[in-house]
């Protein structure tokens, strides 16, 4: 008994290392360490719970072997589950917010866009916003609240081509090649519909500051994927069929979407390694991955911070549909600015939930 204790314990303590790393691996040469790294968060609940059954159990080799893992497995766990917290900057010069969200095209009866007025960000940076060719402010939902909107935030876009910023100050859109999506060939990445990147320049008092606006590759599952999903995670597969169904059309399509984001992350990485790019940097938006991804790793690199890695409590998934429970959706920021204070909202009508931060900026070196 004690053997199989500790067998389970390695079996299990090396699949938590696997996810925990797996974003080290670029899903173009090897796509199995991004699809165990998605599932992290499971696994690590299980793993965990395997750990508790050691301890009560009494089997002090098998615990040990599982804390090990957990413990190697650190760094990637506390990108999901930091226990942080608000906290103070002393010598910080202004502070200023930042919201970001995927509206999903503003579905529902305006509550989506009466929550971002009730917030007042500074700044925000929406995805999804505008699904069709029309301006987001003319939709039936967002009427009413059309003067509000001017009146808040004075600078802000139309919304055509999926991203918009609402903002306080004045900014220019930066012009860059990289960030331009097209319309070609779906086999061509810089051409895929889902990919999105627009960085805005604003100025702060005399300070630059770049934010990068991201609606990175989804996985495009149809709405049969997703009924298979459902009856995967219910454990209610109906024999071979759904087994061959999830190998090759759900796993498939995660493989594509895990490089496409591949790709997609180094123009990003790109744009943040351009001498030109200034120091304070805010990259947010719908990454459509989780934290310690490959994507999430290139566009962090060695430089730019994780806001909620710093400052948040517990873990806080993003999207909140057909039990895709993940968090999906970053703020990363570098520069001469700390973030002191990151929430997560359950509001709007959005299959994503919203997030804000606060941080403090030094005007100083």
């Amino acid at each position: 008994m004690k053997r199989l204790f500790t067998l389970i314990s390695w079996a299990a303590g090396l699949l938590l290392l696997a996810s925990a790393h797996g974003g080290h691996i670029d899903p173009r040469s090897w796509a199995l360490p991004a699809i165990l790294c998605l599932a992290l968060p499971v696994i690590s609940l299980l793993v965990g719970g395997w750990l508790v059954v050691c301890l009560i159990a009494r089997k002090w080799r098998a615990a040990g072997v599982v804390a090990l893992c957990i413990a190697l497995s650190w760094p990637a766990l506390r990108l999901s589950a930091p226990f942080k917290g608000e906290r103070a900057v002393e010598d910080a010069d202004m502070s200023f917010s930042v919201m970001t969200y995927n509206v999903k095209g503003f579905e529902g009866d305006g509550e989506t866009m009466r929550y971002i007025l009730r917030q007042n960000a500074d700044f925000v940076l929406l995805q999804e916003g505008a699904l069709g060719p029309h301006d987001f402010t003319d939709l039936p939902q967002i009427q009413p609240m059309k003067a509000e909107i001017e009146q808040k935030y004075p600078y802000h876009s139309h919304g055509y081509h999926d991203l918009i910023i609402l903002s306080k100050r004045p900014y220019t859109v930066y012009q860059d090649t990289t960030l331009k999506h097209g319309f070609g060939s779906p086999d061509d990445i810089n051409s895929e519909y889902h990919f999105y990147a627009k960085a805005f320049d604003v100025d702060i008092q005399g300070t630059p500051l770049r934010i990068i606006n991201l609606h990175l590759q989804s996985i495009g599952l149809s709405s049969d994927d997703k009924q298979l999903y459902r009856r995967l995670t219910g454990n209610r597969l109906q024999g071979r069929a759904d087994v061959s169904q999830v190998k090759h059309s759900l796993m498939s399509k995660l493989k594509r979407a895990f490089q496409r984001r591949a790709n997609e992350a180094q123009l990003v990485r790109t744009v943040l390694d351009d001498p030109s790019t200034p120091a304070n940097v805010i990259v947010c938006g719908d990454f459509n991955d989780t934290p310690g991804s490959f994507s999430y790793r290139t566009i962090c690199g060695h430089d730019m911070h994780d806001a909620f890695a710093e400052c948040g409590w517990w873990p806080a998934n993003t999207y909140n549909s057909d039990r895709f429970y993940f968090k999906i959706d970053h703020i990363l920021y570098r520069g001469n600015m700390q973030a002191t204070s990151i929430a997560r909202h359950r509001a709007g009508d959005s299959d994503h939930y919203p997030q804000i931060a606060t941080f403090a900026l030094r005007m100083h070196d």
